[in-house]
């Protein structure tokens, strides 16, 4: 009876909520503050409605739980949380690999129209097409419009929005574009430097451009000395990775914002996003290691988080027991659910009414005058499959991103970064820290990279404490080494031919000869 009370009412409730979504201004009004525990539960009521439609009418998903030999329904007696956590855990090798793309939508069928199919960036291995109905479209389009209104009340400006992210097949560019196309003025120039440049100087200095993009590029871009970017008014939107805060303020030098969107071409591009306030919180955190210790888990992961905000009526956010973050989307029109589904990325959430206690405890008034929204925090770590491992320790290539962007000298110097794990001829484990040199800084040989070898490793044990004493109980033959490398040259080589950068190397023994490694200088234990 309390299943069919609580599903009946979202019904109606949500042809109610429905009237809402097609404008940004009215659906402004389900996310004012004071019904944060009203969202928080609806959100959990729809994920278990999602869960058990899932159950009952995609084919894949019937098999997946019959496997696991667990039912395609909750008993509904206790708490929906505690009740929702006994569901399996899916990701891509458990779920969307054996599975086919029809077996996994609703009723086993693809939809004959408004199917939209893009694909990750295969960053993790080969790429994954991706199918998108009409309705789901319909809702990134209001987040995306909903995100972009807040930015742009607050412009002097009319705002022009360059799409700097890859286009094509892949996700996150051309859900932008469509999305933000009938709110705005937007170019889709994609990750081409030469085109922003000449798009500015063409429309001059009467608009602010919001530059989208991944950071890497973002950096490029704006160090790029053929336009004075001091007279152009700029905001940069970032996504696909994190950022140090030394990195937001040295984009920040060029721009008078710079904001991050949490997503993945496995969920969603935009399941939460940068505020004011998140980004407060983080810059506390990153100044106060007592606050840090108290609300992160910086310690155990050797890297600052990125900390966003999220809607809890769209998406139930859960951590598993190896510290991964399962998404489940709670809206029962998506045609290829995702329920409890591991990206596998570390992270956590935490509800502002949590905080607020501590934030007042450490006497952070200025950060809590910045919370405008309610919603809860999410702490993102990176992922956890893209990390290395020595000697017992975990190795994150954001904590090496951090220790990069913390220094000025390498912020300007270095073009890109590499955690290289293999085997050498003995069958031992090691691991090779590598940095790739700007263009520039190859050409002028002005890095004294005598001087910065020792300090990134430094810098990397003072973050990560069980890495520092990995470092000191290793044999001497397995100690750590560290090069830089000029311009495309050693294992940065074929940089360029993907989307994104590779952050981390597996290799075999008989592959470590093939990428003239630099292994002259080795961690002092």
């Amino acid at each position: 009876m309390k299943k069919l009370l609580i599903f009946a009412f979202l019904a109606v409730h949500e042809r109610f909520v429905r009237l809402f979504m097609p404008r940004v201004s009215t659906h402004k009004l389900l996310l004012l503050p004071g019904i944060e525990s009203l969202r928080w539960t609806l959100g959990r009521w729809r994920a278990w409605r999602t869960f058990e439609l899932a159950a009952r009418r995609v084919p894949a998903y019937g098999q997946f739980l019959e496997k696991q030999d667990f039912p395609g329904r909750l008993p509904g007696n206790g708490r929906v949380s505690e009740e929702f956590a006994r569901i399996p855990e899916m990701d891509k090798d458990s779920y969307i690999r054996p599975w086919s793309t029809e077996d996994r939508c609703l009723d086993g069928k693809l939809p004959r129209r408004g199917v939209v199919v893009d694909e990750s960036s295969g960053s993790s291995g080969v790429p994954t097409s991706w199918v998108r109905g009409p309705d789901e479209r319909e809702a990134t389009r209001q987040l995306l419009q909903l995100g972009f209104a807040r930015t742009a009340t607050a412009l002097d400006k009319q705002p022009f929005v360059l799409n700097a992210f890859s286009l094509g097949a892949w996700a996150t560019g051309m859900n932008v574009s469509s999305s933000l196309t009938e709110v705005t003025m937007i170019k889709s120039v994609g990750p081409d430097k030469d085109k922003i440049i000449a798009t500015m100087r063409e429309f001059g200095t009467g608009f602010t451009y919001i530059i989208l993009s991944y950071p890497p590029f973002l950096k490029a871009l704006f160090e790029d000395p053929r336009l004075d970017w001091q007279e152009y008014d700029i905001v940069a939107a970032f996504g696909g990775e994190g950022i140090s805060e030394n990195m937001r303020a040295h984009i920040n030098r060029y721009t008078h914002g710079v904001f991050g969107s949490y997503g993945a071409s496995d969920l969603e591009i935009n399941l939460a996003i940068e505020t004011d306030f998140s980004v407060a919180l983080r810059q506390a955190v990153d100044r106060n290691p007592e606050l840090a210790a108290r609300i992160t888990r910086q310690e155990e992961y050797g890297v600052l988080p990125m900390i966003f905000q999220f809607n809890p009526y769209g998406y139930l956010i859960e951590t598993n027991d190896a510290g991964e973050l399962l998404v489940t989307i709670v809206r029962r029109e998506n045609i290829n659910p995702r329920i409890r589904y591991n990206i596998h990325d570390r992270g956590h959430v935490m509800r502002v009414r949590e905080l607020k206690p501590i934030l007042r405890e450490y006497g952070l008034e200025d950060v809590l005058r910045e919370q405008l929204l309610d919603l809860p925090l999410l702490f993102h770590y990176g992922r956890s499959d893209l990390s290395v491992d020595f000697n017992g320790a975990v190795v994150a290539p954001d904590a090496l991103r951090d220790v990069i962007y913390n220094e000025p000298v390498l912020l300007d110097a270095v073009e890109n970064h590499r955690l290289i794990s293999y085997e050498d001829a003995a069958g031992n484990r090691q691991l090779h820290v590598a940095l790739q040199l700007t263009q520039q800084a190859s050409e002028s040989g002005a890095l004294d990279v005598e001087r910065y070898r020792p300090h990134v490793l430094a810098e990397l044990r003072r973050m990560n404490g069980d890495f520092n004493n990995a470092i000191r109980t290793a044999p001497g033959s397995t100690l750590p080494t560290i090069a830089f490398y000029p311009y495309r040259t050693g294992p940065f080589t074929a940089d360029g031919r993907k989307l994104k950068n590779e952050y981390v190397w597996q290799l075999d023994a008989d592959d470590v000869g093939e990428w003239d490694l630099d292994f002259s200088y080795t961690a002092q234990p």
